[in-house]
């Protein structure tokens, strides 16, 4: 490990400003979850590191936005948040129980995006080795004429662009259980990004995309990869995939910088999702990306889906962390009493897959597998 590594200049971008709305009352979404993650790194030190930064964010333009979404779209968002009726905001995926309407929606999506885009312009210059913005992510499936999914202005398109137009080759990873569609469309014919999902599959989860035979279009064919799992795929059999899959393409893909989603709804207690993993399998998969990042140099992270409030504490406190190259005591520290029963970082696990599930779900993932090592690896002469 390179001593850039060893201590790596952190850089944690947050405002508490981020967790202070609300969706609508009945929401999943809930932003507070932000909250308790930063009290919880406050009170496991992580903060007070010599190597970890707290930069403020910044906010996004609307030139920023509109590299990514169609002018009449952001004029529609930024009206409903001034408090204008839009008679005709659900041409916009505008209103729905999901991208519910508020006062404010423009500000506060603005303010995310500045952090994943401060997050990025602090890695690309330097100033930082790797970078978190844990706000940023939940907005992947934001598409470039309307919101989907929570999400409204997609970050990580608008700041991937902006990397892309300064010459950077781009590795996006998202780990979310959802598929990153927003994401992979806002890239689909580019070669200069690869996008990577690995997500429950959609023939049971929103969004209902994300097969292994979306592959790009044009320059990009070869470009967009998924590895659709089965419900109920635990911490081994999910790492399995991740350890045939990811490494090799990123390493033959060779990129300038590592952006990664770092969604937590896959984790066994979340409420919205079918996949089962533990704050440490998690956790692994992130010390996985952190290995990636050493020899790409440069890392760039967001946040992402996330819907129980305690796995998202944890395990953005666990990541932040990894990426300070950090060990974390194995209890939580016992001032932190803004969550009930949060005792300790790591899970006990659930009950293993009973023996004809845990066939099925094996089969299925090796079928995708395969998909994946006859439609993409010869792309890359794997």
């Amino acid at each position: 490990m390179t001593p850039d590594w060893q201590q790596p200049k952190t850089a944690f971008v947050y405002t508490d400003e981020l967790s202070q709305y609300q969706l609508s009352p009945e929401h999943p979404l809930r932003p507070i979850r932000l909250r308790y993650m930063h009290e919880l790194m406050k009170a496991s030190g992580v903060l007070d590191l010599n190597n970890v930064d707290s930069p403020a964010p910044r906010i996004a333009t609307r030139k920023e936005i509109e590299t990514s979404h169609d002018p009449e779209y952001v004029s529609i968002v930024e009206a409903i948040s001034n408090g204008a009726i839009a008679p005709g905001m659900g041409e916009f995926g505008l209103g729905t129980s999901d991208n519910p309407v508020r006062r404010g929606m423009y500000d506060t999506t603005a303010l995310c995006i500045g952090s994943t885009l401060t997050a990025s312009e602090l890695v690309t210059s330097g100033k930082a080795v790797v970078a978190f913005a844990p706000a940023g992510g939940v907005h992947h499936h934001a598409m470039p004429r309307n919101a989907a999914g929570f999400g409204v202005f997609n970050d990580a398109v608008i700041a991937m662009k902006a990397m892309v137009k300064a010459g950077l080759r781009v590795a996006y990873i998202d780990i979310d259980c959802h598929h990153g569609d927003g994401v992979q469309m806002g890239h689909y014919g580019s070669d200069q990004v690869l996008t990577i999902s690995i997500h429950e599959s959609g023939q049971w989860l929103f969004p209902g995309t994300g097969y292994v035979q979306e592959i790009g279009v044009g320059d990009g064919i070869g470009y967009s990869v998924n590895i659709p799992l089965a419900p109920y795929t635990q911490d081994d059999d999910w790492h399995a995939m991740f350890d045939k899959v990811i490494p090799p393409l990123v390493r033959a893909f060779k990129p300038d910088v590592l952006f990664t989603q770092l969604g937590i709804d896959t984790h066994f207690r979340d409420p919205l999702t079918h996949l089962s993993l533990t704050t440490q399998g998690f956790n692994l998969a992130v010390k996985k990306l952190g290995l990636l990042a050493v020899d790409i140099g440069k890392w760039v992270a967001v946040g992402g889906g996330g819907y129980d409030l305690s796995a998202v504490a944890r395990s953005w406190t666990m990541a932040l962390a990894t990426m300070a190259n950090y060990d974390l005591p194995d209890e939580a520290p016992k001032s932190f009493t803004l969550l009930s029963n949060l005792t300790n970082f790591a899970d006990v696990p659930p009950a293993p897959n009973e023996e004809p599930y845990l066939n099925d779900i094996q089969n299925f993932n090796s079928g995708t597998l395969d998909e994946i090592r006859s439609m993409i690896f010869p792309k890359f002469g794997l």
